[in-house]
């Protein structure tokens, strides 16, 4: 087996406290360069000294580095961001260099160690399971906004044991997720214009759109609605193993129902662990929270769950749109789910407050921040984002409250954001998250 290579950038060397420690681990099993960009070569000679696990440095780019080398299969790329790019022909993808997003340093590490290969381990293992769902089987994969645990849409047996495996309740809706827009058919009918204007402009991605459904989708499917949800999710693990496996997908989030959604494969195996079949591992979910639904069913279009794509993206497309009131807790015919008062929570109790600095004496309370902070704290602190960025903070919140429900604190605090844009999906997810407390 070729040995693995794996280049580093200046600015994950220099972004990164504990570059050093990770890398000095693949350094061992491995041989770790620096590719830098072009008029950096000074800065490069430089770095090279400070890191002797450094073996030489290459003036490249995610661009250009993939067609200078001779051995793609066993290379990678780590930049900031903690952003890793490989070598990985997929029938469905735009590029032959597959990029995935890691929360730490370590995690990715341990990925390029689990896959030294993925340009022959990744279709191989998309292509036994997607075996396993034409079988019947789950199967947890990756998509852009969180996990989901899928099955064949149109098998009933196969849709009853996703309910079984997350202890979900019947009257809570599934999401089917397609690769094509071929297999609308036999899910949908009435298929209107806005629908198609739609889909051109925001699929594959975190857009789910509620439309009259198929009778060949069976009730279970939908919660007994004449409505299903559908969607085409962006990652390109999730399209190729969705295209792989021949059927359209029901997916909802891979965790026990009504807690934490999760973000990673090991959120997935947590929580489901031996209760389903496989786990497709894809790195970090790059938008972190679930998709926008959209329902074209009501006479003006309304969002029934917000997410990355806000009304701010779909009024310049639709004219008019509008935005459901939240059901009570007593309500069980939903058209979508995620519409639950109590929802995504995790088992530390978590309470929004105005200020979380007035518990920086408090080594039990775990604390999420969105922005930079000088106050000290006593207990553990999470940076959602360190710039008051809301798509950084998307794709962090899962991985965060997970993070701080880990350490069996008495509680944990967060903030709300402003209410622009993904802020008011964030803001969705964090009150239903505390809802319980």
């Amino acid at each position: 087996m070729n040995q693995i290579t794996i280049f580093v950038t200046p600015t994950l060397l220099k972004g990164q406290s504990d570059a050093a420690a990770s890398l000095l681990q693949l350094a061992k099993s491995g041989v770790v360069k620096l590719a830098y960009p072009m008029g950096s070569e000074a800065d490069a000679k430089t770095l090279c000294k400070t890191h002797p696990y450094l073996s030489s440095c290459l003036q490249a780019t995610e661009q250009t580095l993939f067609d200078r080398i001779t051995d793609k299969e066993s290379t990678f790329l780590l930049d900031v961001g903690i952003k890793l790019s490989f070598y990985c022909p997929l029938e469905i993808a735009t590029s032959s260099v597959l990029t995935l997003f890691f929360h730490t340093l370590s995690d990715a590490v341990q990925y390029i160690e689990s896959y030294p290969i993925p340009s022959i381990q990744l279709p191989k293992l998309i292509k036994e399971q997607a075996a396993l769902l034409a079988q019947g089987k789950l199967v947890a994969f990756p998509t852009e906004t969180v996990y989901g645990l899928g099955a064949d849409a149109l098998n009933e047996e196969a849709v009853k044991s996703i309910f079984a495996a997350k202890q979900r309740p019947f009257f809570d809706p599934l999401i089917v997720h397609i690769a094509k827009l071929e297999q609308l058919e036999g899910l949908v009918v009435d298929l209107d214009p806005r629908a198609r204007l739609l889909m051109d402009h925001f699929w594959p991605g975190p857009l789910t759109l509620v439309l009259k459904k198929h009778p060949s989708v069976p009730a279970i499917v939908t919660a007994n609605s004449q409505t299903v949800a559908i969607r085409m999710p962006s990652n390109p693990l999730a399209l190729n193993l969705i295209q792989a496996s021949g059927k359209a997908i029901a997916a909802p989030s891979a965790n026990r129902f009504g807690y934490t959604s999760p973000t990673t494969a090991t959120h997935v195996k947590e929580q489901l662990g031996e209760r389903i079949d496989a786990i497709l591992d894809g790195g970090a979910c790059t938008v972190g929270i679930e998709s926008t639904v959209l329902s074209l069913c009501t006479e003006i279009p309304t969002i029934l769950r917000p997410g990355k794509i806000g009304i701010e993206e779909l009024k310049p497309l639709l004219g008019e749109v509008i935005v459901t009131k939240q059901v009570g807790p007593t309500d069980t015919h939903l058209e979508s789910p995620g519409l639950l008062e109590s929802h995504y929570a995790p088992t530390t109790p978590l309470y929004l407050v105005d200020d979380v600095t007035l518990y920086k004496d408090q080594s039990d309370v775990g604390v999420l921040l969105f922005e930079k902070q000088k106050v000290p704290f006593k207990g553990p602190v999470v940076y959602v984002s360190e710039t008051e960025n809301a798509e950084e903070a998307a794709s962090r919140l899962y991985w965060a409250i997970r993070h701080l429900d880990t350490m069996h604190l008495r509680c944990m605090v967060g903030s709300l954001l402003p209410e622009v844009g993904i802020g008011v999906a964030i803001n969705n997810r964090l009150r239903k998250a505390s809802a319980k407390h």
